[in-house]
């Protein structure tokens, strides 16, 4: 991904409260810890909704790494996506969420195991408007790594 030059605020998430970092080059997850319970939710949350209080949320880098918990190879898909493509529930290392991500960079769909590590992959989506790039998140199997 070109992303040597682009700094914070010239990029904006496709999914808002998903990433922070300085530049695009050092985007990572980020999501919520509540205070009270411990529980971590992704993307960005005000309140917790497991303690259904209006106690604010504190920021939590979330790791770039999970464990593939399952997934589906769609063969349809809504424009603007790759038919087929991959999506999955990827369990986050350290103590982080279950979460859902599209899947890239896997040789076919029997490369791709439950269980198997996934690591995260930051894609450059296009500019917006602004001229701001559009980065996203997708999560990629470890040994595919390169």
């Amino acid at each position: 991904m070109e992303s040597c030059t682009v700094r914070s605020g010239d990029w904006v998430p496709e999914v808002p409260g998903s990433l922070e970092g300085r530049n695009v080059d050092e985007l990572h997850l980020s999501g919520s810890r509540c205070s009270r319970c411990g529980r971590v939710y992704f993307p960005l949350r005000k309140n917790c909704p497991n303690c259904l209080d209006n106690r604010p949320m504190e920021q939590s880098r979330l790791s770039d790494r999970g464990v593939l918990r399952t997934f589906v190879v769609a063969s349809i898909a809504p424009p603007g996506y790759p038919a087929p493509h991959a999506q999955g529930y990827i369990h986050l290392c350290d103590g982080g969420p279950l979460i859902f991500s599209l899947l890239t960079d896997y040789e076919g769909e029997s490369s791709l195991r439950i269980g198997c590590e996934m690591v995260l992959k930051i894609i450059n989506l296009g500019r917006d408007p602004a001229a701001r790039a559009i980065v996203g998140y997708r999560f990629r199997p470890l040994q595919m790594e390169k």
